[in-house]
């Protein structure tokens, strides 16, 4: 069996054979085939879950204005 390889979420060029982080975002590197890997960084931290909230609700009253 083989050692498992580690990716970027965001970049699929980026590749290694240690968990590490992208040198294009800084992101974390996780296992290849790891499902839901966006997911789960964006819910590491409550700062992101704070943005995504934001972004959300901006989203939500732009789409209302616009009825």
């Amino acid at each position: 069996m083989s050692a498992p390889a580690y990716v970027c979420p965001m970049h699929a060029d980026v590749r290694a054979e240690a968990p590490g982080k992208c040198p294009h975002c800084n992101m974390a590197l996780v296992q290849e085939g790891a499902k839901f890997a966006i997911l789960r960084h964006f819910l590491s931290s409550p700062l992101h879950i704070a943005v995504m909230i934001v972004v959300m609700l901006a989203l939500m009253a732009a789409a209302m204005m616009l009825r």
